[in-house]
């Protein structure tokens, strides 16, 4: 009975069943990519999203476990999902140990509703799902874990460090102050600095040398479009998350400066102020980010809510039973938004703060169910251009989708658009088969996509294709060039409102 009670707020960790009963409704698009990546590389013997381009656009570490995941299954393609999510729980539950065993050793309540926000992000909500975000998290976690436990082996640390730096490539700022502060532990000793060097090298060495040799540039190409380093953003680079993150991670830095006995400061500090440089980093340099660029920050406010609660002791209910309680409130809750997320269309960014995307009842993925429709239209084996959403469209249709973001493709592809008109880039590269959005929202003119735009002229659409490394309109299609071949409600509604509906052309034969 006291192992049980111990122990049971890992009942949370029931919050992330409700992805096997419809994993496509909870992952977004982006997940995708890495499956599909995989899939290739293990039944194609070729490293690409599709049959055109080898791509390097994905962060390698969690590519190593898709590629597992892939390796070891033998149930079909669509299985290979379920191998992924039974790692990304597995992730979640050993970095949470590691926080267990020192940040939050001596907490009782405030650990529970840490945790309660860990599982709400990263399971309950769905959105980062197939992502590489529960895989940082465990590295950062075992990072965290070996500064503050004292240890003094200086090549494994560099090893994890490479670790937590291959999970996502921009964790590069994290590691740098907690770099400095493991040293200063070491006393500055140059003997030791160059074996940390050494243990990061052993794998980021050769992935950086092997990006610099296949593709021309160290920075994979998703990062390289991504990014606009050295020009930042300052026309109002903000969001909710960012301005979320600014305001906790600063109310949390003024709680440690001024707050005695709180254990483990030094490494909080560092921390959060790595996490500031990655985010501010992201904020004015980076665009189109997602929850998964924001691991780090939102580890820093579970941290953050474990150090309120128990400086504090705040007693909302009994004493002796708070731990049960908040236990056993937070499954219930966690659950409810799974549920939610299962059988309703359930977006916090979208439905809930965006008026013009509808809170519904939806038990499919449309997405998904527009890309197992397909085979029913499209030939086997056909390459469609599509405007976005590759990943699920991909992934549940076995087509060779060619993203118009490009942020899988490589230079080929770049080169191509930008020496060939698009119909040619099209026939040359046998891409039949195009889909776009066709029908407007009402009193809409036009809308922007990360590689194309839809302006409507005349009762028709005019397509115009964007480089994304150069960011640079190349080319265009009128639509009266093309056939129609069949027309979708908008899949994606929920996100994006401004269309709806999609249609699957093809090029008109002269």
């Amino acid at each position: 009975m006291k192992l049980l009670k111990e122990n049971i707020h890992y009942l949370l960790f029931l919050s992330a069943v409700f992805f096997l009963w419809n994993p496509a409704k909870f992952p977004v698009d982006d997940g995708y990519f890495y499956p599909q990546i995989a899939y290739n590389m293990v039944r194609n013997g070729f490293m690409g999203f599709n049959d055109l381009y080898l791509t390097n656009g994905f962060h390698p570490l969690w590519m190593v476990f898709c590629v597992i995941a892939e390796a070891i299954n033998f149930l079909g393609k669509s299985f290979s999902v379920y191998i992924l999510w039974f790692f990304q729980v597995i992730f979640i539950i050993a970095g949470y140990r590691f926080f267990e065993k020192t940040l939050f050793k001596d907490s009782v309540s405030g650990k529970v509703l840490s945790l309660a926000l860990y599982c709400l992000i990263f399971f309950s909500l769905g959105s980062l799902y197939l992502t590489e975000a529960h895989l940082t998290f465990f590295t950062i976690a075992w990072l965290l874990y070996f500064l503050c436990k004292r240890y003094t082996n200086d090549f494994l640390f560099g090893f994890i460090c490479s670790l937590v730096f291959l999970a996502r490539l921009d964790h590069i700022f994290i590691i740098i102050p907690l770099g400095f502060l493991y040293w200063k532990h070491r006393d500055w000793k140059i003997q030791s600095i160059s074996k940390v060097i050494l243990g990061f090298l052993l794998l980021a060495g050769p992935y950086l040398f092997s990006n610099q040799y296949l593709f021309g540039d160290m920075v994979p190409v998703s990062g390289r479009i991504k990014s606009s380093f050295p020009k930042a953003n300052l026309d109002d680079p903000f969001g909710l998350l960012p301005d979320l993150f600014l305001f906790v991670g600063s109310a949390y830095l003024i709680f440690l400066i001024f707050t005695k006995n709180i254990h483990y400061r030094s490494v909080k500090i560092l921390f959060i102020g790595g996490s500031f440089i990655h985010l501010l980093y992201n904020v004015f340099f980076q665009s189109y980010t997602g929850q998964w660029y924001f691991v780090s920050q939102f580890i820093f406010c579970g941290f953050f809510i474990n150090d309120i609660v128990e400086k504090f002791q705040l007693r909302i209910v009994p004493a002796r039973s708070k731990f049960i309680i908040y236990s056993l409130g937070s499954t219930f809750f966690l659950c409810t938004i799974g549920i939610l997320k299962l059988k309703t269309n359930l977006s916090i960014f979208h439905n809930v703060f965006d008026d013009k995307s509808k809170f519904e009842k939806k038990t499919k993925d449309l997405v998904k169910n527009l890309a197992e429709d397909l085979v029913k239209v499209v030939p086997r084996k056909s390459r469609i251009y599509v405007y976005d959403f590759p990943g699920k469209f991909a992934f549940y249709s076995d087509f060779n989708f060619i993203p118009a973001d490009a942020l899988v493709a490589n230079s080929t592809f770049f080169n191509e658009i930008n020496t060939l008109r698009f119909k040619d880039y099209l026939k040359k590269n046998k891409i039949n088969y195009m889909l776009f959005p066709s029908q407007l929202e009402k009193g809409r003119n036009s809308i922007t996509f990360m590689g194309m735009d839809v302006k409507k002229k005349n009762n028709r659409n005019m397509f115009y294709f964007r480089n994304t490394l150069s960011k640079k309109i190349i080319d265009s299609l009128d639509e009266n060039e093309l056939i129609k071949v069949k027309t979708y409600l908008n899949p994606a509604k929920t996100w994006q409102a401004q269309y709806d509906s999609v249609t699957i052309y093809k090029l008109k034969e002269k």
